[in-house]
């Protein structure tokens, strides 16, 4: 700018006081004086930049959302790079599933007591019977051990902890329970039939030539359970009301027309009966001779498929019923022992080994057609850690390990049948009246060679063999490290467990994981760029346009979801790309919603008016002007889609719908809903990979909002 000091007066200054003349003052009258010849360029203070700069900059602000994208890219990062090194087979085809089902997450060495590969265990009934010579309690506790079924490795049980024998109403595990109740009914929730049975089963042929009692039939008493617990007001079975059970029997005859009918004589009413023969004088009853009521009731001695039975015949449908059965028992002066060792069998004094008595032919005699529970039973409990990597890679023992199984370890050169001269001291024989293997016991020669390879844990000596499997196949008593047995080189470690068909959860949950974030992706992007489109297209023209567009989506929005993706799946298979056209069918919807509000949001604004009005085209004004100012909401709601899909695909999963052929979190979560109580692990993991997903998408998509909306464009 110019100052006064750089303008110099031509005409003389006036005298001060004097008067002058007006006189009219022009550009002449000044000349320009340079002061300094050179020209000065002030440096911008701020530099150009982009939107999807100055976006990413904002976006970097929001730390939570920076965190987010962090936790995303690397479970993104996860699920392509865990499949590809972690080796495990998930295949149905591996050989060692079957051996290493529901193995505990392992970090750390076991006894730890955290992520060690171990399961606590509590109150779990043990067998007291082994060992009956034993004198001292800890000499019994010793052999104290439950059932093998479930836990087959002894030396993976540690830390036992023995309680009192005290009263169950469990028979889980095989327990090792005696005496109680056995209680059978229904509750009110199962089909209302009039009848239920607690029956044997059926008799091929019944023959009563001889007298037949029924010499105990000890139902509940409620003294008698009073008692026992030495608690007065003791009431029954929780939930349940006793009801009054009586004793049949049911048999078959031919009618008029050579028709099979099933016929029934009731051998004891309904009553709340206690101990029919008991020895208690306050409740002694005769025992009852059934076979002289069955032959007055029927004027027959011999029947065909013929039944005994306790059944239970209410009206109280509102209510949990149920009977209370300590024991029952037949007398028969029969001198055929088929007949006499029937009704040993169907006999019982103890409720607890009636329900889980087998015959020969593995056949419950006592079966119910309600429910069927026990109470009121005694047993002894433990409390111990049991390590499941012990339990199937430790030292196992095998009594009949197959000799063939040696000859292939000689073969792999991990193991020498052969003496000090070479000579095989183990050979097969073929042809002969017994071909086969057989051993040179007086020169028997075993040797481990490769100890790294070799399952054995010992060298085998001449009394570890004991026989052949029938086939000529010498049978042996081995030691074997299972986990070389198994083919490994060293004992695995499952980070995550595995499930029940032996798959390790890492793997598979990742390999879920990937399944449905591309499934997510792959929805998000084809439903976000055609709701788009059609959100912009509805709210920008408005009108008639407008007004046909909604229609079409409110008819396409009232069809249920659950309905369209049934009928889409049955119809096409439960495939990817079918379940991601089933997701695709309704869920463009909302964001054409958001993207319709945004721009009747923006359309009328001052800078449309003035770009309108300059010439811009409908397609300028909609993608450069109206769209970019309501993106970053569009953006927040529409990206959340993303686990929204894998939430749905989870739901649809528990309806027995999810994808088939491909591991995903919904499958993984549908196929262990059952393992909540028992092996949480196997929900916790993909249940928590599908809350970090979730959280970081929430996180992600505000950060998203903030980062694309314009109006906060230079804002820190």
């Amino acid at each position: 700018m110019l100052e006064d000091k750089d303008f110099e007066l031509l005409d003389e200054t006036p005298v001060a006081g004097e008067i002058v003349e007006d006189k009219e003052i022009t550009n002449d009258d000044f000349t320009l004086t340079e002061v300094d010849s050179s020209v000065h360029e002030q440096k911008f203070q701020t530099r150009p930049t982009t939107f999807l700069k100055d976006s990413l900059k904002r976006f970097s602000k929001n730390k939570s959302s920076v965190v987010a994208a962090y936790i995303l890219g690397g479970l993104l990062l996860l699920s392509f790079l865990v499949p590809i090194f972690d080796k495990s087979d998930l295949s149905d085809k591996n050989p060692n599933s079957a051996n290493e089902t529901y193995l505990a997450p392992k970090l750390f060495k076991a006894g730890t007591g955290f992520w060690d590969g171990t399961v606590k265990y509590t109150d779990i009934a043990v067998d007291v019977s082994a060992k009956p010579d034993a004198k001292t309690e800890e000499e019994k506790q010793e052999y104290w051990w439950p059932s093998s079924k479930s836990f087959p490795q002894r030396s993976a049980i540690s830390k036992k902890k023995f309680t009192e024998e005290k009263y169950t109403n469990s028979l889980s595990n095989g327990d090792f329970a005696k005496e109680g109740f056995i209680q059978f009914g229904y509750l009110r929730t199962d089909p209302m039939n009039e009848i239920v049975s607690f029956a044997t089963k059926t008799i091929p042929a019944l023959s009563l030539d001889d007298n037949l009692y029924l010499s105990v039939f000890d139902t509940y008493d409620v003294e008698k359970i009073r008692v026992i617990e030495g608690k007065e007001n003791l009431g029954y079975p929780d939930n349940y009301e006793i009801d009054d059970s009586a004793f049949y029997f049911t048999y078959t005859e031919k009618d008029a027309d050579d028709n099979e009918v099933e016929k029934e004589v009731k051998l004891v009413d309904y009553a709340k009966v206690h101990n029919i023969g008991s020895a208690v004088a306050s409740l002694k009853q005769d025992k009852v001779d059934i076979g002289k009521i069955i032959k007055e009731q029927t004027g027959k001695d011999l029947f065909e498929n013929a039944t005994f039975s306790v059944r239970m015949e209410t009206k109280h449908h509102a209510k949990n019923v149920c009977t209370l059965i300590r024991a029952i028992a037949f007398e028969s002066e029969s001198t055929d022992k088929t007949i006499k060792k029937m009704f040993e069998d169907m006999s019982f004094s103890d409720a607890t080994k009636a329900l889980t008595k087998k015959v020969e032919d593995e056949y419950e005699y006592w079966s119910s057609t309600g429910q069927r529970l026990v109470y009121l039973a005694k047993a002894h409990f433990c409390s111990f850690v049991y390590d499941t990597y012990d339990a199937k890679f430790g030292i196992k023992e095998f009594n009949n390990f197959s000799i063939l199984k040696l000859l292939d370890y000689e073969d792999y050169g991990w193991v020498s049948f052969r003496d000090a001269e070479g000579y095989k001291t183990l050979e097969y024989v073929d042809g002969g009246d017994n071909p086969g293997f057989f051993l040179k016991e007086d020169t028997f020669t075993c040797k481990i060679l490769n100890k790294e390879k070799c399952p054995l844990v010992r060298e085998l000596v001449v009394s570890d063999f004991y026989g052949n499997d029938g086939q000529g196949n010498l049978q042996v008593k081995a030691s074997v490290y299972q986990y070389k047995y198994n083919g490994y080189d060293k004992a695995p470690i499952y980070l995550m467990g595995t499930d029940k068909n032996g798959k390790d959860m890492l793997k598979y949950v990742f390999e879920g994981l990937r399944t449905s974030l591309i499934l997510g992706v792959v929805a998000f992007l084809v439903c976000f760029t055609f709701g788009l489109i059609w959100g912009s297209v509805s709210g920008y023209f408005g009108g008639t346009v407008d007004l046909v567009m909604e229609r079409i989506v409110d008819i396409i929005a009232g069809i249920p979801w659950f309905v369209m993706m049934t009928l889409i799946i049955l119809h096409f298979g439960q495939g990817f790309l079918t379940f991601a056209i089933a997701l695709c069918a309704v869920n463009w919807i909302g964001p054409a919603a958001r993207t319709r509000t945004q721009f009747y949001r923006f359309r009328g604004r001052e800078y449309v008016l003035a770009s309108r009005t300059l010439g811009a085209s409908d397609a300028r004004l909609i993608y450069k002007h109206i769209l970019p100012n309501g993106l970053g909401t569009i953006i927040t709601g529409s990206i959340l889609m993303i686990p929204s899909v894998i939430f749905l695909e989870a739901n649809i999963a528990y309806l027995g719908l999810g994808l088939r052929g491909l591991s995903s979190l919904g499958v993984i979560l549908s196929d262990n809903q059952s393992e909540l109580f028992t092996n949480p692990y196997l929900l916790i993991f993909p249940a928590v990979v599908i809350a970090l997903v979730m959280i970081s998408f929430n996180l992600f998509g505000n950060g998203l909002r903030d980062a694309f909306n314009p109006s906060l464009k230079g804002e820190e």
